[in-house]
């Protein structure tokens, strides 16, 4: 059995300064919490859960609220929660998911309150209730969100419109000119800076703008990807280059355009937007721009264990960088 006395010896510091760093105490430095966080980890420490609740009067349980068709469905949203589900359950917490997709009325605050969890993760709105998911995040309860409608306290998420613009920069800087936008959704924040990122760059460029405008896709789908390249063929004819939403509505854009006879990256240049990894196995294999799952998941557990460690529930947005992937469904425009 691994103990804490184990892990100070192997960190070179007291079992006092391991059991506070390993709860997150705001005593502890960053940089010292993660170098004894990792020792834990590789010696396959286990921390007991009921001792650390009886200390620190708490449930040692977090609650997650989702929406399934948004969420858990969601590949990136699933690849997040695995890095913060890992880093709680180093830190002695449970994950209890909390989805409601058949209540209709469903109050997120109360029904966080009779679970008895100590914070709330919210993976992503989806189709929730604006009122309840307001009366949650406004409420005393250490609550973070991954999918904001806005820019907001508590908040969580990639630099969408900087990763589309790297998109496309990176198709312009290939010679391709009539670039289209395979969208996602209207409604929230993360799907308006990625069309704000599209359009302010198309319109920087002196380019002709390519998008379906009336059309929100919500869930970012394979489905949804193949759906709007039908339209846009139908509407604006063949483009040089296509930036999707997301992956999936890439691998749906590319099976279209396949099907209609037309070759990847030789005839339209595709980028997507995740970087899952499906990228590496689709024919060809897709540029993308990669979301760091492991960052905002990490980050996301720094933020809630702060805040139960403190009485601070006002923390400025964190917005995390994305990079270019350049794989071979891009190429220079012929």
């Amino acid at each position: 059995m691994i103990t804490l006395e184990k892990i100070a010896d192997q960190a070179n510091v007291s079992v006092s300064t391991v059991s506070k760093a390993l709860s997150g105490h705001k005593a502890i430095s960053q940089k010292t919490k993660d170098r004894i966080r990792q020792i834990a980890d590789e010696l396959g420490y286990t921390p007991n859960a009921n001792a650390q609740s009886l200390v620190n009067k708490r449930a040692n349980t977090i609650g997650v609220v989702y929406e399934v068709e948004f969420g858990l469905r969601n590949l990136f949203f699933s690849a997040v929660l695995e890095e913060f589900r890992r880093n709680a359950q180093l830190n002695g917490y449970d994950i209890l998911l909390l989805s409601n997709n058949n209540e209709k009325n469903i109050d997120y605050f109360r029904h966080c309150q009779s679970k008895n969890v100590d914070g709330v993760l919210i993976v992503s709105i989806g189709s929730a209730p604006i009122e309840a998911i307001n009366k949650l995040t406004q409420s005393s309860m250490a609550v973070i969100t991954l999918d904001p409608l806005h820019s907001g306290l508590n908040t969580i998420y990639s630099d969408s419109y900087a990763g589309i613009q790297k998109s496309c920069q990176h198709l312009y800087d290939l010679g391709h000119r009539k670039i289209a936008y395979v969208n996602g959704s209207y409604t929230n924040l993360i799907g308006q800076q990625r069309l704000n990122g599209y359009l302010d760059f198309i319109k920087a460029h002196k380019l002709k703008p390519i998008y379906n405008a009336k059309q929100s896709n919500e869930s970012y789908t394979f489905s949804e990807g193949y759906q709007t390249m039908k339209y846009l063929l139908t509407e604006f004819g063949l483009p040089d280059a296509v930036v999707c939403a997301s992956d999936l509505m890439a691998m749906g854009t590319i099976t279209l355009l396949q099907k209609r006879g037309y070759k990847i990256p030789d005839d339209v240049s595709v980028v997507g937007f995740d970087n899952l990894s499906v990228c590496e196995i689709a024919t060809p294999r897709l540029t993308t721009i990669a979301q760091d799952y492991e960052g905002i998941g990490k980050k996301a557990w720094d933020l809630m264990i702060h805040m139960l460690n403190t009485d601070d529930r006002k923390k400025e947005p964190i917005i995390v960088d994305t990079q270019l992937v350049v794989r071979e469904s891009t190429t220079t425009r012929k």
